[in-house]
């Protein structure tokens, strides 16, 4: 039973089912046909199968394969109790018809809102119950884009759930698997555009009150999806019309539609409360070209959150008119990865989160970005783009005319955002441009937008290790580099960046306050690398980016226009800043900041760097460059270590600070680097200028054509005055070095420099600056002070002087210093390095030129004034460090020496009281270590000094210092002389003598400056010498200077080689070799002018001259260079006054260069100088004064008042010495064709071969001074004079030449050398002219002459040496012409009676007596000829001369006073002269006469094979015969004959006058020079005795005197110099006073008249007086004047008688010397040596070496009385026949010394014996030197102390040792003489094997006087003259006086007689006259002496 009640209630049950399931298949047909207008079909009636849904209107079908109800009671699967279950699904529809579709369900959706409404109990219940589940769906849409487009889908094992709380109704729905394919047919096959393959789980939450969807989720899984090419070709993606959507109005929107609104925020508004997507395992596939092209994209996971929360308090004034409710969204990718069809990575994604968030109180949005990679290749991407291309234009078009202008609405709420992205890698490669690729490690932005009471804007950027490469292997993707590195082809590199910024903009339109903006920045590592690859790269970037240029510009000019008040601070610091710029040709250069501070403001901007450092990469080897800190860089181009830059807006000003350590390195190759990177730069800048505005080329370039076009009658509109931008520069410390070649570098040290710029002034200053040159510091400079000025009120005042300007006003360069040092090293090339500078700067100057240069020139401006101030300036060449510390450690051992002295005297002093007080108890050895440690002693004391020598004082370091003071120099321009045009008439101007070239001259510097500059002193100094070599004070010049330098032609360009290495190679730069010339038109004024010079100082010059050398590069013209006074001559050009006060010459007197005393002072007065080409010319009073420390100290021996000396230069050149423009130089390479064996001189018509100087002194000026021309000599005046004149002529020896000293130079030409003819001139109206011979003897000659001139012509021959050895030309001076005219001349001779004052002065009551006066004399010296001319001479003029002397109105005194003086005045000069010549070195240099050599030519001289010329025919007188030079050797020899007949006869009518040896002397034919003729006219001599009063007046009409000088001969065995005079009167007279003269005692002379003493002439004899002296016989009275410039009648008239009438006299004096020219005496042949020597005749034998003196009277008429007789007598032996008394002394101690000589015979013994004598008289002169120097001084200090006895003591003391060394000198001296002369003729001797030969004659004749009277009438008178008392008369009168050497008893064995013979004669007047001479015996029995008496004894 139970169980049939079961079955029954089965039964029930399904019987029950089938009638609901057929009722509910029932209600669902009726509904779908009614609701859905579809029809309903369910195939199976029990179970639910092919039920199938059609709509019939839209063709639209659904089929259900079957249809079932399940439980997860049957099957664990099932999530509910109760599941419907679906099979399969099939959907079909038409999208072309599907708009239809759902207008039922709109139109139903709001009447039916109530039926569906449920309970939310049941709809629970319903829910945790019922569940559906489909196997499969499958749909198919038809016609998706196209009628042949089909889509497919299909999704299995799908189910849909419901959840309910009562409040919400929630739906799950899950597909398992879905399938769609999008496929369209063609006519050959179908095409699939698309696949998509995934699984999907969905989540809906709808509130069931509200009906509203508040949450939905979508899962999302196995995503896969295959986009194929034909999708993007077909009209799927683009919507057509039908299908397009059209906008919906909803309420907000239509009613707002005037207020901007943010972008999705409705849509976000449209969004459920909740919103999840996660796609997990995502992959989209692009393909093209049948799977040949094809793009992966997968993803692992995307997740997207949204939550809005509609119960809490929303973002209240999120907009101004809306809120926003709490939100919060989040979007999350991981793992994304898109490959290529090769399996590259195209792009890597690890994490991208992106969340936004809306609370109460803000509005929050953050993206996190991890591991992004992106590898862009354009090549595969280029078919993709170019399809996304064609999409977005099309839809792009498509939507154009609709998109309107989207404008935002102010956001109020406050905004924060933040993001964070790491690990990103973006590369590029497009393909036509190489590929780059940009990473970082991480970049994080916080951003807060708030609005509290103003807008309040700020964020924090910060980025981690940005890195961009550029390059071929810039798309692999590299590990990090490690740190401090740079790796070639990373274009930028931020290691790190932090950003913070805030913006505050302050709300309300009242409010005053501005916008205010913060910023700081903190950079690491910043690596930026420019290269045109990077170029490249940026502007395909741009180009790809397509900015609008429009849009831009149109910004831009809105921005500008609109003034905007803000105020902003920005603080940026960047640290290791690395910036490089790359280029393929040249490397890489780097610029590396340590730290860049930037702090900005509105006011004030300040950028700060610590660290700059500039390098050049030369090559880029390495993948990799260090990045150093800044002091580790190696060889920096530019090193600074800190460095501000400030500026100030609101003055425009601009401050620069540089710290200590800006170094720049510069050298030629690095500039070129650096000028190719920069080149390489810009064009990289043009490239993006171009690439972004591509517009703006065109038309900058089109700008200067419109400015250059504009009229020139238009003048611009002036624009508004631009206000200049005020710089102020600060360097602490500076150092600039430039390489000017590969060992050349320049360098340029400066310390505080402050620059500043203000308006239009510029002032800078610098406190110390130096250059240095090769590593060598030259030039300093302090407290350096430069301004450019407007204008200057001190310029407008320097400009008066000059009313020739014509600027008034002009710009001013100030350039003030406190002193310029300029040191050049020992030896340093200063001018190599200089021309390398010179060139490189022309290299710059080519280089770097514009293309302005190329146009057409302007005229340029005018250039500033200059006014530059030195206070102190120094030049200084230094000296030789080794001379230098060779002359201390001289001077150190000197002294040293002297202590060492000192220190012996005081153990001497010690040892010798230790022995006084020990006595020999003291050991001798301890007495030797005594001494032997005192020379220890003195050995480590002199090493102590020695090396503390330089210690305390610095060593000396000049050779040569020329310093200034107080320099002010003025540099005014003027329009008036500005230009080229206006500068060549200035050079025409200034040089009228140089002939201008007809087509003008081209050149490349031309300038013209008025100058006008002052210095107070300019001194010049050799070494440590204690005088300057110039010294300038108070100078003040002013005038115009002009400089030009001419283009040279193409072949006077010189190239010169820069080494610029690769890939330059050499570059060459033409240099103009034409000189920079001067033209100068100055006039200076100077207080004080002294130049010192000395022989002593030539070494220490001849350093400085090589110096000098060193400062200036010699020309590249291959020309011998030319000597500096042609170079001056070629670059200097002008006239030059100079008005000195005061112009002082010192010239050294001594060889010690640091002698203060010895010099000769040439002091000018009132100097006026003139210098113009050619010619000096001298104005002033002139005294030369002769410096010494002695007693003669102060000697102004010449004075010469109002002088005008003029020298003239005549320069003697191949062309005009004037035409400097002609010189042509030329470069090596292009060099003519000479001639061989010549050199090129390009220099050749303008190089002076000689020099013609004339000096010409005018003492004519009259300037109303009273005082007259003087000259005051003393002996030792002279003495000196000779010393100073050997010291000047002496020949410096080389310094410092030779291999040794690498100095090979060729030897520079002495100007002295140049002269080839030297010409003085002197006139002067009156000439005072003192002698003395010293201050001890008080003798002197005073000379006085009226108006004179002087003439004189010198030549010189140069002379080259013979032999081998180079050496110096013999400069030989020849005078060829002298002329002379003196007038009133009057001479006197002056003694004191007195000694030597105590003050060492002249004795003022000298007495002066006459010697000679004449009215004029004239004196010519021709010049010594050769051979062939003399010889020629000769034969047409046989009276010629060497000097002739023409006097007129001699008038002579010759007493025993002027005797005595003049002996003295000749014995001083001939010791004086016998010392020098002793004490020289040629006093010992034996003759070398070689026998058998032959005779030289000699010197000016006849040849020896020229047949001797005729006698000589001297002028006649009446009564001489002519002899022939055969007539005085047949008198010889005839007297010879008859020595031994005793008898005189005086009856021979012939012959005497041949007997006088005087006569044959004179007559020889071995004259070689013809050296004076002396002609007197109305000449007169007055002679007093010494025993007898009055005097004998002898006149002559015409006198001639003259003299020969005749060949050295052999006299025996003595080689002696033989000189002849020769004496011709006419018209003589002897007058004599007949009493005691009245005049005499009144101290006047008498003399006669001129009448009296010329020719006998026929004359008016006009009264008595003249009558009575009319008459010309013996014993006429004649009247004589004392004043011969007054007549007689108006003195006191004395008359004197004549004694002898007119006659002629001739006189012969014949004089032989040892003192012989050695090249004379070498040209002399040796005697023969006869082997039988006779005895010779005593006469016979010295025929030729005795002194002779002839007289001849021919007829003489002779009238005197007693007193006269006697007077004569007197005169003949006191003043005629006078002997030198020590002249008998001196024969014996000659004698003495050739005994000696004889007995010794050994040469060098004898040579010996004469130098230690040498060196004795040579200490006696240093001793009587030092002696009259400590005098000196003691008498300099008397002058202050008068008083002191202790100086008067010593004084008295030195007087006397003088004394005693002066007589010890003449007695050594005197012995020396005779000692070198007896050594001479020894030597002589044996050079022709000679020996001393005994004489064995008894005596020897030393001197004969010859007396010859061919008729002679002597009447003696009374006393008054009248009445005769005898008569004498000889005819043929011979008088002979022989003085004979002494002979001793031992050898007197000849006696000598005379006998006398007597004749009557017939009486005359009754008184018989006899001629009476008896003879006597032998003279030695009558006692007569050896002498004979000097006068004839007359019966």
């Amino acid at each position: 039973m139970p169980l049939f009640s079961a079955l029954l209630a089965l039964l029930l049950v399904a019987l029950s089912a089938l009638l609901g399931r057929w009722f509910v298949v029932r209600l669902a047909t009726k509904w779908c046909q009614r609701k859905l207008q579809a029809e309903l079909k369910i195939g199976s009636f029990f179970w639910i199968q092919n039920v199938s849904l059609k709509f019939q209107q839209h063709q639209q079908t659904v089929e259900i394969d079957s249809l079932w109800i399940s439980s997860k009671l049957l099957s664990h699967d099932l999530p509910r109790y109760v599941a419907l279950c679906f099979g399969e699904v099939r959907i079909r529809t038409d999208l072309q018809k599907v708009s239809g579709l759902f207008a039922p369900f709109s139109q139903s959706t709001g009447v039916h809102q109530k039926e569906l409404s449920f309970s939310p109990s049941l709809l629970k219940i319903f829910c945790q119950l019922f569940s559906i589940h489909v196997d499969s769906i499958n749909i198919m849409v038809l016609k998706v884009a196209t009628s042949e487009s089909l889509w497919h889908i299909q999704i299995r094992e799908s189910s849909f759930l419901l959840d309910s709380d009562g409040k919400r109704l929630k739906c799950e729905v899950s597909l398992n698997q879905i399938n769609s394919k999008v496929l369209k047919s063609g006519q050959l096959e179908d095409t699939c555009l698309a696949e998509l393959s995934l699984a999907l789980k969905l989540y809906v939450e709808v509130g069931i009150s509200s009906r509203q969807l508040k949450a939905i989720s979508v899962d999302m899984w196995t995503l896969h999806a295959e986009l194929h090419e034909g999708l993007f070709h077909s009209q799927l993606l683009r919507p057509g019309p039908s299908l397009a959507p059209k906008p919906v109005p909803c309420p907000e929107v239509t009613e707002n539609l005037a207020e901007p609104t943010l972008p999705g925020l409705y849509l976000l508004q449209q969004l459920p409360d909740q919103v999840k997507v996660k796609m997990e395992i995502t992959s989209v596939v692009l393909s093209m070209n049948s799977q040949k092209r094809h793009l992966n994209w997968t993803l692992k996971l995307l997740h997207f959150l949204y939550h809005r929360d509609e119960d809490q308090l929303p973002l209240r004034s999120f907009t101004a008119n809306s809120d926003m409710a709490q939100m919060s969204t989040e979007v999350l990718l991981k793992d994304g990865l898109l490959l290529s069809q090769s399996r590259q990575r195209i792009v890597c994604l690890n994490s991208l989160k992106a969340s936004v968030q809306v609370t109460t109180i803000d509005f929050s949005a953050s993206v996190v970005l991890n591991t992004c990679i992106v590898h862009y290749r354009h090549q595969e991407f280029a078919q993709w783009l170019h399809l996304l291309a064609l999409e977005i234009q099309e839809s792009s078009s498509s939507g154009f005319k609709q998109k309107k202008k989207r404008t935002f609405p102010q956001i109020l709420a406050p905004i924060i955002f933040s993001t964070s992205i790491s690990n990103v890698n973006v590369s590029i490669q497009l393909g036509d441009t190489p590929p780059f690729a940009l990473g970082f490690n991480s970049i994080s932005l916080d951003y807060q937008h708030l609005r509290p009471q103003s807008i309040h804007q700020r964020g924090v950027l910060t980025v981690d290790h940005l890195c961009w490469r550029v390059g071929s292997d810039s798309h692999i993707q590299r590990a990090p580099h490690p740190p401090n590195m740079h790796v070639w082809g990373e274009a930028l590199v931020l290691d790190s960046l932090t950003l913070q910024g805030s913006y505050n903009q302050p709300l309300g339109l009242s409010s005053t306050q501005s916008d205010t903006l913060f910023l700081d920045c903190t950079i690491r590592g910043l690596q930026v690398e420019a290269s045109d690859t990077c170029a490249q790269c940026l502007s395909r970037i741009l180009s790809l980016m397509d900015t609008q240029s429009g849009k831009s510009a149109f910004t831009r000019e809105s921005s500008f226009g609109e003034s905007v008040s803000l105020l902003w601070k920005v603080d940026l610091k960047v640290e290791d800043m690395n910036l490089f710029t790359l280029s393929a040709l040249v490397g890489a250069s780097e610029v590396r900041l340590d730290t860049l501070t930037v702090l900005g403001s509105a006011e004030t901007s300040t950028v700060g760097v610590q660290g700059l450092v500039l390098a050049l990469v030369k090559s880029v080897t390495e993948k990799m460059q260090p990045c150093c800190k800044a002091p580790d860089i190696p060889t920096p181009v530019l090193s600074l270590s800190m460095l501000s830059i400030t500026y100030h807006s609101s003055i425009r000003s601009l401050e620069v600070q540089c710290g200590t350590g800006l170094t720049l390195l510069w050298s030629p190759p690095d500039h070129m680097s650096l000028y190719q990177h920069i080149l390489a730069t810009l064009h990289c800048r043009d490239l993006l200028r171009a690439t972004l505005f591509p517009e703006s080329a065109p038309l900058l370039a089109l700008e200067p054509p419109v400015t250059v076009s504009e009229p020139e009658g238009l003048l611009p509109e002036p624009s508004p005055p631009k206000r200049l931008l005020n710089l102020t520069l600060e360097v602490s410390t500076a150092k600039l070095t430039a390489f000017v070649a590969e060992d050349k570098f320049i360098t340029l040290t400066a310390e505080s420099v402050s620059l500043s710029r203000h308006g239009g002034s510029l002032q800078a200053y610098c406190p110390e600056l130096a250059a240095g040159f090769d590593g060598n510091s030259i030039f300093h400079f302090k407290e350096m002070e430069v301004q450019l000025l407007p204008e200057l009120e001190e310029m407008i005042l320097h400009r008066n002087p000059f009313p020739g300007l014509q600027t008034l006003r002009n710009r001013v360069w100030l350039l003030s210093l406190g002193s310029v040092s300029v040191e050049f090293p020992y030896q340093y090339d200063f001018s190599r390095t200089l021309d390398e500078a010179v060139g490189v700067q022309k290299w710059l100057k080519g280089l770097h030129r514009g293309t302005h240069a190329q146009a057409s020139p302007s005229p340029a401006p005018l250039p500033p004034d200059l006014l530059l101030k030195v206070q102190h300036f120094s030049w200084v060449f230094l000296d030789d460090v080794f001379e230098v510390k060779l002359r201390d450690n001289y001077e150190l051992m000197k002294d040293e020496s002297k202590e060492s002295a000192k220190r012996l005297q005081l153990l001497d002093a010690k040892v010798a009281a230790l022995r006084k007080q020990h006595g020999e108890l003291l050991p001798a050895r301890k007495i030797e270590e005594l001494y032997a440690s005192l020379e220890h002693k003195n050995i480590e004391i002199y090493i102590q000094r020695s090396r503390r020598l330089y210690g305390n004082t610095p060593m000396r370091r000049a050779l040569l210092t020329w310093s200034l003071a107080g320099l002010e120099l003025v540099a005014l321009a003027d329009a008036s002389f500005h230009g080229p045009e206006r500068v060549v008439e200035q050079v025409q101007e200034l040089d009228p003598g140089s002939p201008f070239p007809a087509e003008g001259v081209d050149l490349v510097i031309q300038w013209c400056r008025m100058l006008k500059c002052s210095v107070k002193t300019f001194l010049v100094r050799i070494r440590d010498y204690p005088r300057y070599l110039f010294e300038i004070r108070d100078w003040r010049l002013m005038g115009r200077l002009v400089g030009t330098e001419q283009s040279g032609q193409p072949c006077s360009r010189r190239r010169q080689i820069l080494h610029l290495g690769l890939p330059w190679g050499n570059v060459a730069v033409e240099r103009n070799m034409p000189p920079l010339k001067f033209y100068h038109d100055f006039r200076s004024e100077i207080f004080q002018y002294t130049v010192v010079w000395g022989p002593c100082w030539d070494p220490a010059w001849t350093l400085i001259s090589q110096s000098l050398d060193l400062l200036t590069k010699p020309s590249a013209d291959p020309s011998p260079p030319l000597p500096w006074w042609d170079k001056s001559r070629l670059l200097f050009h002008g006239d030059w006054y100079m008005d000195i006060e005061q112009a002082n010459l010192h010239q050294l007197a001594t060889e010690d260069p640091y002698n203060t005393t010895e010099n000769m002072h040439w002091e000018w007065s009132h100097l006026s100088f003139h210098w113009k080409p050619g010619q000096f010319v001298f104005k002033g009073d002139l005294d030369v004064n002769v410096r010494t420390a002695s007693k003669y100290d102060d000697c102004c021996f010449l004075h010469l008042p109002d002088l005008c000396m003029t020298l003239d230069l005549q320069w003697l050149c191949h062309g005009n010495p004037h035409d400097h423009h002609s010189v042509t130089l030329r470069a090596p390479e292009f060099l003519p064709e000479v001639p061989l064996g010549q050199l090129h001189d390009s220099y050749r018509a303008f190089r002076s071969e000689n020099l013609n100087l004339s000096i010409k002194m005018d003492l004519t000026r009259h300037s109303g001074t009273i005082s007259q021309p003087r000259i005051l000599l003393y002996s030792s005046t002279l003495r000196w004079m000779q010393n100073f004149w050997a010291t000047w002529t002496s020949v410096t020896r080389p310094i410092c030449r030779g291999k040794l000293f690498n100095n090979l130079k060729p030897s520079k030409k002495k100007l002295g050398q140049h002269y080839k003819q030297l010409s003085y001139t002197a006139i002067f109206p009156q000439l005072q002219v003192h002698y003395w011979a010293s201050f001890a003897q008080q003798r002197g000659v005073q000379i006085e002459c009226s108006q004179g001139h002087v003439f004189t012509r010198g030549t010189q021959r140069l002379i080259p040496q013979a032999g081998t050895v180079m050496r110096r030309l013999i400069s030989d001076w020849s005078v060829t012409q002298m002329v002379s005219d003196l007038s009133q001349v009057t001479v006197h001779l002056m003694a004191s009676p007195t000694e030597e004052n105590a003050d060492h002065c002249l004795d003022p009551l000298v007495t002066k007596t006459h010697l000679l006066s004449l009215s004029s004399l004239t004196y010519q010296r021709h010049s010594n000829r050769t051979a062939e001319e003399e010889l020629s001479t000769r034969v047409g003029d046989p009276a010629f001369h060497t000097h002739q002397l023409h006097l007129v109105d001699l008038r002579a005194s010759w007493t025993t006073t002027n005797r005595d003086i003049a002996f003295g005045l000749y014995d001083g000069y001939k010791k004086a002269a016998v010392l020098k010549r002793n004490l020289s070195t040629e006093a010992l240099k034996g003759l070398k006469i070689e026998p058998q050599m032959p005779a030289k030519k000699p010197k000016q001289s006849v040849l020896t094979s020229v047949p001797a010329p005729p006698p000589v025919n001297t002028p006649s007188f009446s009564g001489q015969p002519d002899k022939g030079s055969s007539g005085g050797a047949y008198m010889l020899q005839k007297l010879i004959e008859e020595t031994d007949r005793f008898v005189v006869f005086t009856e021979e009518e012939s012959g005497v006058s041949d007997q006088l040896c005087g006569i044959a002397a004179c007559q020889t034919d071995d004259i070689y020079n013809r050296n004076c003729l002396i002609e007197l006219v109305n000449c007169q001599m007055v002679l007093r005795g010494a025993e007898t009063e009055g005097c004998v007046i002898v006149s002559a009409a015409k006198a001639q005197l003259l003299q020969c000088q005749h060949h050295p001969a052999w006299y025996g065995d003595t080689l002696k110099q033989k000189t002849s005079w020769t004496c011709l009167l006419d018209g003589m007279q002897y007058f004599a006073t007949t009493e005691s003269s009245p005049t005499e005692q009144d101290g006047r002379q008498l003399w006669l008249e001129v009448k009296n003493i010329e020719e006998h002439r026929q004359r008016s004899l006009d009264s008595v007086q003249e009558l009575m002296e009319s008459g010309q016989a013996v014993g006429g009275m004649v009247t004589t004047t004392t004043d011969w410039n007054q007549p007689a009648e108006a003195q006191q008239a004395q008359q004197v008688q004549r004694i002898i009438s007119r006659c002629s006299c001739r006189m012969y004096y014949i004089s032989y010397s040892h003192d012989i020219d050695p090249e004379l005496a070498t040209q002399i042949k040796p005697p023969e040596v006869h082997e039988n020597q006779e005895k010779e005749d005593l006469l016979k034998k010295q025929e030729g070496a005795v002194d002779t003196f002839t007289l001849i009277h021919h007829e003489l008429e002779i009238s005197t009385n007693p007193a006269q007789y006697a007077m004569i007598l007197d005169i003949v032996n006191n003043l005629l026949l006078h002997v030198e008394p020590k002249r008998k002394e001196h024969s014996e101690k000659k004698q003495r010394v050739r005994f000696q000589l004889e007995i010794s015979s050994n040469p060098e013994e004898q040579r010996s014996s004469i130098l230690h004598l040498q060196e004795a008289v040579r200490q006696h002169v240093a001793q009587i030197r030092q002696l009259e120097k400590q005098i000196y001084s003691i008498m300099k200090s008397l002058q202050d102390d008068s008083k002191n006895e202790n100086l008067l003591d010593l004084n008295q003391k030195l007087q006397l040792q003088l004394n005693q060394e002066k007589a010890n000198l003449q007695l050594e001296s005197e012995e020396l003489n005779i000692l070198i002369r007896c050594f001479k003729d020894f030597q002589l001797q044996q050079a022709n094997k000679m020996e001393l030969r005994k004489q064995q004659e008894d005596v020897s004749v030393v001197r004969r006087t010859e007396f010859y009277f061919a008729q002679a009438r002597w009447r003696l008178t009374e006393e008054d003259g009248q009445l005769g008392i005898a008569e004498l008369e000889l005819q043929r009168f011979l008088y002979s006086k022989v003085v004979l050497r002494p002979q001793s008893s031992c050898q007197s064995g000849r006696q000598l007689a005379l006998r006398l013979f007597s004749k009557v004669r017939p009486p005359v007047g009754g008184i018989s006259v006899k001629e009476h001479f008896e003879p006597f015996s032998s003279l030695g029995k009558c006692g007569a002496s050896h002498h004979p008496a000097d006068t004839p004894v007359l019966p």
